[in-house]
């Protein structure tokens, strides 16, 4: 059992294979689960629902469309305005400093920018959850330092509630005010450790370091 609370960065970490990514499924309604129950404000989790958005590794953004229509697509199905969601999502891309590349096309894109993009394209839907399942891992590592900076700052001006899955604990230990640790066969919490680091944190940084050791 676990309560994520609203406002809160919550990680969970553990090896491959372990139910990370179901968990997260589940919690997006795009699997079931075979016992228990999973409640998003007391309210049983029958499907997918606007109130909770998963960026993926794989970004699933549409090469023939713009940034900026990227990041409008879901305002677009919500039935929302020409004029409202174009300047939502140019909000959202000055956010995530992409707007100067709001004409450009995906293809144009470093590995980086897409993954703002993806995050664009979630926050402009004002969703309540957002669900990430290991977003950074192909990413290199200066671009990842980059991008775990930007995530905390986006994350303390909006609030949003954010369940972030990784297999890596300096990572997690950099991100999260809690860190879930799941053992493996079968999936269980293992551990759990509350953060209380001032932000904005680094992954250089030794005490981080340090307690990074300390949670596996």
């Amino acid at each position: 059992n676990v309560e994520v609370h609203e406002g809160e960065f919550l990680c969970i970490v553990g090896p491959s294979g372990c139910g990370k990514s179901t968990v997260l499924n589940i919690i997006a309604g795009l699997e079931k689960p075979d016992g228990g129950q999973a409640l998003v404000n007391g309210k049983p989790i029958l499907g997918p629902g606007t109130d909770r958005v998963v960026i993926f590794q794989e970004l699933a953004l549409f090469p023939w469309l713009s940034v900026l229509k990227n990041v409008e697509f879901g305002l677009r199905m919500a039935g929302v305005g020409r004029k409202e969601r174009e300047e939502r999502a140019l909000h959202f891309l000055k956010m995530v400093h992409l707007t100067r590349f709001s004409h450009s096309y995906v293809h144009e894109l470093s590995g980086g920018m897409k993954q703002r993009v993806a995050l664009a394209r979630a926050l402009a839907i004002d969703p309540e959850i957002l669900l990430m399942d290991e977003p950074f891992a192909a990413l290199d590592a200066q671009t990842r330092d980059i991008l775990h900076e930007e995530l905390q700052e986006i994350w303390a001006a909006t609030r949003k509630t954010i369940i972030f899955v990784t297999h890596n604990v300096r990572e997690a230990a950099c991100l999260g005010n809690r860190v879930l640790v799941f053992s493996t066969h079968p999936g269980r919490i293992k551990r759990e450790f509350e953060i209380d680091y001032a932000r904005p944190r680094h992954l250089e940084d030794p005490n981080l370091i340090t307690f990074a050791k300390n949670i596996l």
